[in-house]
């Protein structure tokens, strides 16, 4: 009863068992039951690179395992708040969301989680759908349709979310610690980002970031660990931090005016035309959410290099 009540009051379906979970999702309990306790037989599985070396695995969902944690993450996770230091996988926030809290500081610690979503084990996701009031029985069917042999698999739909779920302890630990002592900290997926304006105080939290790590069962990849200055590029999920100010860095900046050139005034075949547009045009939606500034200037040069040369802005909206 007490369950139902918590349901309610997180505006989350009351499911008292797998009949009214299969009534939900339209399908049979003995395929949720199967879903669930089989998960396993339910991934297509293959590695693809990674850009720091190595591979990565990534687990496919069928197309019914799929359809099963769309619904699970349309109607369950997706109403779920989360720690505000967690700036990845949440509606209206973003790689510019992450880095923003530390603008204003000069130096820099990034911290990388090795093999963030395969570290979050079975007992972890059912411990998060106990605490929504799910019962026991519920709890285990839903964590088994959202973990595969055990661990939380790398390409489901519903890994995201629940990763953030599983780290509100974590988020909650860190910020309080490191709040104190005058430290910015953020989350993104696996990246764990500090600032401060005195180097001294980040090396003074290591031990115990270490240890509130461990202690909630993460492992710290040391190789990726960075530092950063006033004398170095400061760059936060992918974004480069200058003077208070958070964009894409010059380096990018150029490249993109030259890609603009290319595609208004090199005369590339019609297949070859329609890729660096595309290419150009997703860019410059992304600055549109991450460096305004940027957007203008590059939009802007777009303009004149058209006006000055009389051919089409294809890149104007």
């Amino acid at each position: 009863m007490q369950g139902s009540y918590t349901l309610s009051m997180l505006g989350l379906p009351v499911l008292r068992d797998v009949h009214s979970l299969a009534k939900e999702m339209a399908l049979s309990p003995g395929l949720l039951y199967k879903l669930s306790a089989a998960n396993g037989k339910f991934y297509q599985r293959f590695e693809v690179p990674k850009k720091s070396g190595g591979t990565r695995k990534i687990l496919n969902p069928s197309r019914q395992m799929k359809a099963v944690q769309a619904w699970i993450l349309r109607n369950i996770l997706d109403r779920l708040n989360v720690h505000q230091a967690a700036t990845g996988f949440r509606s209206g926030s973003n790689v510019f969301q992450n880095a923003v809290p530390h603008r204003d500081n000069r130096y820099f610690l990034c911290l990388d989680i090795e093999d963030f979503f395969p570290s979050i084990l079975y007992a972890k996701v059912y411990k998060v759908f106990r605490s929504l009031g799910y019962s026991a029985h519920m709890a285990h069917v839903l964590a088994g349709l959202c973990t595969c042999e055990g661990r939380l698999p790398q390409g489901a739909v519903t890994s995201p979310s629940l990763s953030n779920l599983v780290c509100i302890g974590l988020d909650r630990r860190i910020s309080s610690f490191v709040g104190r002592r005058n430290v910015a900290y953020t989350r993104y997926a696996d990246d764990l980002t500090f600032s401060s304006m005195s180097p001294g105080r980040l090396v003074a939290i290591m031990p115990t970031i270490r240890h509130i790590l461990d202690d909630e069962s993460f492992t710290l990849n040391a190789a990726k660990t960075r530092r950063m200055g006033p004398r170095q590029q400061c760059r936060v999920t992918g974004l480069v931090l200058s003077d208070g100010e958070v964009g894409v860095g010059r380096k990018r900046k150029r490249k993109l005016r030259a890609a603009i050139h290319s595609v208004l005034l090199d005369r590339p075949n019609a297949n070859d035309r329609e890729h660096h547009q595309r290419h150009v045009r997703g860019w410059l939606a992304f600055l549109a959410s991450v460096d305004k500034r940027g957007l203008v200037q590059l939009s802007s040069h777009a303009a004149r290099l058209a006006q000055r040369h009389g051919v089409p802005n294809v890149l104007s909206s």
